[in-house]
């Protein structure tokens, strides 16, 4: 979703007006994400939208003097770049920040904290769902101040923002346009929410990333839970396979972002391990209750399919992998899985198709 100075929006049920616009980027892992600021219409109290379409993670946040992280986790650290900004914010293009970003045992509220060169800002806020975030109309008379970033909005952008208010001006002329917007899930957010599965622990690593660890339902197999997981994420995977040495042994699976291995636990569960790739990178925690044959397959798996690409994304940190010397393994295309996972992503694109809306998006 992209959105413009003076949109206003329905955030949460409440209306806000768009008064600034920050693009970021990762500096380390590339990703990129939104931050609008915004001002409530019936207070004009601040808040900033955060939208980040890739791992489909929407919040709004309040700027505090102070935070009590007392009960929260860290999810995420990184350095920030300012790639554009526009409207009332006091950035400019080039600028960096370190960040930090904590969750409360709900997974619900965070807390974020910006370390800029002049200082550091805390913010306090809580998750959203896609749908609570709607564009209303946009304000044709409403100019915004000027921020130290230049303010005015650049040709391509201001194309973008004229193009974005035309599509949301005919969509409810288009019936159920919207309906036929495609998101695909990520591994993590599916087990979260889907009923069969059964959030088990949480394993902190180096950097302070961490793992997520989930049983599948009683009756479960290791090959029903792996083909669940590549339905629900309509089989966009980069690699996947199974290690075929024992009987019915571990399935790894690695996508854009996530890494994630179904095994046998040592109690005879079906769990399943999932967390992003920088986490696989950076730590060398065991497998949660996984037994020798699955723990290095675990490993095997990931320095064979995603270590090599994910040292050149996450080069300023340090990996175990760099003097790993339990060899490899010899990843077939061919595989049962990664045909299954090729078969459900090709339905997935004729459903679609047919559906007549042609529009998608992906990762």
């Amino acid at each position: 979703m992209d959105f413009s100075v003076g949109d206003i929006l329905s955030i949460d049920s409440e209306g806000y007006r768009v008064v600034g616009k920050i693009h970021y980027t990762d500096v380390y892992n590339k990703s990129v994400w939104d931050e609008y600021r915004v001002f409530k219409l019936d207070d004009n109290s601040e808040a900033w939208l955060s939208v980040d379409d890739t791992y489909r993670e929407y919040s709004i946040s309040r700027m505090v003097r102070h935070v009590n992280r007392s009960g929260y986790h860290e999810v995420d650290r990184g350095r920030q770049r300012v790639a554009y900004a526009y409207g009332a914010v006091d950035v400019e293009s080039g600028d960096t920040a370190s960040f930090a970003e904590y969750e409360d045992s709900t997974e619900e509220k965070i807390i974020s904290e910006e370390t800029w060169d002049d200082g550091t800002e805390y913010s306090e806020g809580y998750y959203l769902d896609e749908d609570e975030i709607a564009f209303i109309r946009h304000d044709d008379k409403y100019r915004a101040p000027s921020g130290s970033g230049g303010g005015e909005i650049n040709k391509k952008n201001a194309l973008i923002a004229v193009l974005a208010t035309i599509v949301f001006m005919v969509i409810p002329f288009l019936g159920g346009l919207l309906e036929n917007i495609h998101f695909t899930s990520t591994i993590a957010k599916y087990l979260k929410k889907d009923p069969g599965y059964t959030y088990v622990t949480s394993i902190t690593g180096n950097e302070k990333q961490k793992a997520d660890v989930y049983k599948a339902a009683s009756g479960s197999t290791i090959d029903s839970t792996s083909k669940d997981i590549i339905r629900a994420i309509e089989g966009e995977t980069e690699y996947v396979q199974q290690d075929t040495e024992e009987d019915d042994g571990a399935v790894g699976i690695l996508t854009k972002k996530e890494y994630c291995l179904i095994y046998t636990s040592e109690e005879g569960d079906v769990l399943v391990q999932v967390s992003n790739r920088k986490y696989a990178y950076t730590s060398d925690n065991d497998l949660y209750r996984g037994n020798a044959r699955s723990r290095r397959y675990y490993r095997r798996f990931y320095y064979s399919t995603g270590y090599s690409h994910d040292s050149s994304s996450y080069s300023g940190y340090s990996s175990p992998y760099s003097s790993y010397s339990d060899g490899s393994i010899s990843y077939s295309g061919d595989n049962t899985y990664n045909s299954y996972s090729g078969s459900v992503r090709q339905e997935s694109i004729n459903a679609r198709n047919s559906s007549g809306g042609g529009l998608s998006s992906g990762k």
